[in-house]
């Protein structure tokens, strides 16, 4: 019976070292955190954020604080078929992705004044405005011609407004793009006419060329032929000449004498036979000596 109260005894005796030992355990779970990768965690003691904990392994007040943890990576927010009117009063609807950030030396007072719903409060909201702001400066069709300067505009005016929360805007992306049936229609028939007269005017300047291709080659032909009439006139003028100075030479070489140079051509044209009879009273051709050798 003594023996039973002993083991009793030592039981009770155990029980407060393992409440002891639970307590100690629990307090030292609650001593230390660990803030996964590409977060941070906002401490909260007593209800109040009193600091920010980095990546990894952190220490902590046991059960007076808490550890709240903040998604610091890019994340993206979109807005669908959100309407907005251009400078020209054309109603347009785009589907916006906004890829942002929040500031991680600044997540615990984006906790203080923003909380966790900053998406549903502060960025969307402000891409509607954004986006209203940004299109109002271009007409309709300046949206689908400058796309590059829409986006560029509307990123600078969201970076703007929501650098003011500490959220860092990255990228703008619009996925779509729409307008009223009224207003594609007719930028269906513009881009028509407008393809119409690039075939016109591409017919035209072929023609021209053509025309063109014409003149070079009748010039051409003209410029052979003027070269060629030239050519033989100058020719001729060349055999004038040669013939002036054969006939000066011939004349010098038979003394100047107008018969004889008449002699000298009537050689020049003879066949070489004599004809057999000659009339009475006539003079002979060439004045021969009749007598042989």
């Amino acid at each position: 019976m003594e023996t039973r109260k002993k083991t009793d005894f030592r039981a009770m005796r155990l029980v407060p070292i393992g409440i002891i030992i639970a307590i100690l355990g629990i307090t030292l779970a609650q001593s230390f955190v660990i803030v996964p990768a590409g977060n941070r965690g906002v401490v909260i003691t007593l209800g109040k954020v009193t600091g920010l904990l980095g990546e990894g392994f952190n220490f902590k007040t046991p059960w007076l604080a808490s550890v709240e943890i903040v998604d610091v990576r890019v994340r993206a927010a979109e807005r669908n078929g959100e309407s907005a009117g251009t400078k020209d009063l054309q109603e347009v609807t785009a589907d916006i992705t906004v890829n942002y950030r929040l500031a991680p030396d600044k997540v615990d007072e984006i906790f203080v004044n923003l909380g966790r719903g900053y998406e549903t409060s502060v960025i969307l909201p402000n891409v509607d405005e954004s986006l209203k702001a940004v299109t109002a400066q271009f007409t309709a069709e300046e949206l689908i011609t400058r796309r590059d300067t829409v986006k560029a505009a509307l990123t600078d005016n969201l970076q703007s407004r929501l650098a003011v929360f500490d959220i860092e805007v990255i990228t703008v992306r619009f996925t779509d793009f729409q307008f009223s049936a009224q207003f594609t229609a007719a930028i269906e028939a513009k881009v028509t006419a407008q393809q119409k007269a690039l075939e016109a005017q591409n017919k035209l300047e072929q023609v021209r060329f053509e025309e063109q291709q014409k003149v070079i080659q009748a010039q051409a032909e003209a410029n052979a032929t003027i070269t060629r009439v030239s050519a033989e006139a100058q020719a001729r003028l060349i055999q004038s000449a040669a013939e002036a100075e054969a006939i000066r030479v011939v004349r010098e070489q038979l003394g100047l004498s107008p018969t004889a140079y008449t002699d000298y051509l009537a050689i020049q044209k003879w066949d070489g036979v004599l004809p057999y009879l000659m009339g009475s009273g006539a003079l002979p051709f060439i004045n021969v000596n009749a007598t042989r050798p």
